[in-house]
C-alpha cells in the first residue's frame, strides 16, 4: 500500500489551482496534469507500507492548533514537474516536523528529503510556443485556508490513473477526532 501524509485543500484553493492549470493549458503546456481531486500538500511521503493503523497511531501523538496557509503566488519547477508554492509559515514547518518525528518514533519509514512546501500541478510538462520564464510569470489569485486536519492518504492506480484516497485523518487538538 503506497501511503503519504498530506493537507487536503478547501474548494477555494482547489478552484484557484484548477484555474492555474487551465491557464497553463491555454499557454500550450502539455503534460500529466494533477486531477483536481488529487491536489494536496505532502507533509511526509511514506511509500510502500502495509500498516496504516500504525501510521495513525503515530499521528495521534501529533497535536497542533489551527493555522492558515497561503498560496505563494508563483509557479516553480523541478525539471519537468511544475508546482505552485505555499508560503513558508512557522506553524506549517512545525507541523511537518511533528509529523516526521512521530513517524520516526514509531519506526515508520518515510522520505527524509527536506520539506519544501509545494503543490504539484503537472508532471512531464512540455512547453510549446512559450518560454519557461513566461510560464512562471503567469499571475493568479492568491488563496488562503485554515488547516484543521491532516490526512493519511493512499495512492492507487486505477486504469492507469492515479487515485488518492483518504484512509484516516487527525484534526486539530481542539477536536482531535480520528477516523
Amino acid at each position: 500500500m503506497r501511503l503519504f501524509i498530506a493537507l487536503k485543500f478547501n474548494s477555494e484553493i482547489e478552484n484557484i489551482l484548477t484555474d492555474i492549470q487551465n491557464e497553463l493549458k491555454a499557454n500550450n503546456v502539455t503534460g500529466n496534469y494533477t486531477d483536481c481531486h488529487n491536489l494536496h500538500l505532502t507533509l511526509a511521503f511514506i511509500g510502500e507500507y502495509n500498516a496504516p493503523d500504525k501510521v495513525m497511531m503515530a499521528l495521534k501523538r501529533v497535536s497542533f492548533d489551527p493555522f492558515c496557509i497561503s498560496l505563494e503566488g508563483n509557479i516553480g519547477s523541478f525539471g519537468d514537474l511544475y508546482w505552485v508554492g505555499i508560503k513558508r509559515d512557522h506553524a506549517l514547518m512545525e507541523l511537518d516536523k511533528k509529523v516526521r518525528n512521530a513517524l520516526q518514533d514509531f519506526n515508520i519509514p518515510f522520505d527524509h528529503k527536506s520539506f519544501r512546501p509545494h503543490i504539484t500541478i503537472i508532471r512531464k510538462a512540455g512547453l510549446y510556443g512559450k518560454k519557461e520564464k513566461q510560464i512562471k510569470e503567469i499571475c493568479f489569485k492568491k488563496g488562503t485556508m485554515t488547516v484543521e486536519k491532516i490526512s493519511l492518504m493512499k495512492s492507487d492506480r486505477n486504469n492507469g490513473k492515479l487515485v488518492y484516497t483518504e484512509i484516516g485523518y487527525l484534526e486539530t487538538k481542539k477536536e482531535n477526532n480520528n477516523v
